[in-house]
């Protein structure tokens, strides 16, 4: 863990995207691997639009991670293996897996990109970090819908790894890595239907509005300093479908709150005092 390291990654659907999200102060950015990622292949990149947008981030002195989170058919691994040599070549700085067994297969050939675990790979406890920590990867995106003492109690248990956390966007009462609802009409029509708001109906007459299924999404930059304090180093925006002007504020927001707790670091314990009695901008600085 680097103490003092606080990381603003936001998602690209769109080449036009990268260059205002640098603008307005993100670290990283992160871009769908086209067809193989979580979200449909318009809001994705090839192969050929990484390497150029890795000029633009990489001139910049930003970095550039590639998500590769969809399930994959067995007969397309071989090829999809073959996609992440490339990126890994020209430079991407870290590729972002949600299933074990690919983690495992990259494990063996990657050479200069970080392996990250996607927050889809539904990682909920030390035993889980341990396991991927020990396959190779340097980070890992806690599952969404983690408690606060769950995840200062796995940063205590693994302080070695790098962590990550979805700072705004979806969380879920339900497993990321097991509904199907956020990842419905994967190629295009993406739609996310427990954020809907629904009607009752009995014969086609109206009972009234419906509660919606999934929670409303995080938000966390107010609370950063918090997340600091635990050991949490980067700070996921979610929302590669969403309109641009929305991510661009989320952005903002939390790069607004990531100057904030920086330069209040000496007031963090006082937020952690009732969370636990040591913490990284404190007793472990």
């Amino acid at each position: 863990m680097s103490f003092g390291g606080c990381e603003v990654l936001a998602p690209a659907g769109r080449m036009s995207d990268i260059a205002p999200l640098l603008e307005v102060g993100a670290d990283a950015i992160y871009v769908g691997l086209s067809g193989y990622s979580a979200r449909p292949e318009s809001s994705d990149f090839s192969v050929g639009e990484i390497e150029e947008a890795l000029g633009i981030i990489h001139g910049a002195g930003k970095k550039l991670f590639v998500a590769v989170n969809a399930n994959v058919e067995g007969e397309r691994i071989d090829e999809l293996c073959e996609l992440i040599k490339k990126l890994d070549k020209m430079g991407a700085d870290a590729i972002i897996i949600a299933d074990y067994g690919l983690i495992y297969r990259v494990s063996e050939f990657i050479e200069n990109a970080e392996l990250h675990a996607s927050t889809l790979s539904g990682t909920y406890n030390a035993e889980d970090v341990r396991l991927l920590c020990d396959m190779g990867v340097r980070r890992i995106i806690l599952s969404s819908d983690l408690y606060v003492d769950e995840i200062a109690d796995i940063i205590d248990r693994v302080p070695e790894a790098d962590y990550e956390i979805v700072a705004d966007g979806g969380i879920c009462f339900n497993s990321n890595r097991q509904c199907l609802l956020p990842h419905f009409g994967q190629k295009e029509c993406y739609n996310v239907y427990c954020q809907k708001e629904y009607e009752l109906l009995l014969s086609g007459k109206s009972l009234g509005r419906a509660k919606r299924i999934g929670n409303y999404p995080g938000k966390l930059h107010r609370t950063m300093g918090i997340y600091l304090g635990m050991g949490i180093s980067s700070f996921k925006i979610e929302g590669r479908t969403n309109d641009f002007g929305y991510i661009l504020q989320r952005v903002k927001d939390v790069v607004s709150s990531k100057k904030f707790f920086l330069e209040h670091l000496r007031e963090i314990p006082g937020m952690m005092h009732y969370i636990r009695r040591s913490n990284w901008y404190g007793e472990r600085r």
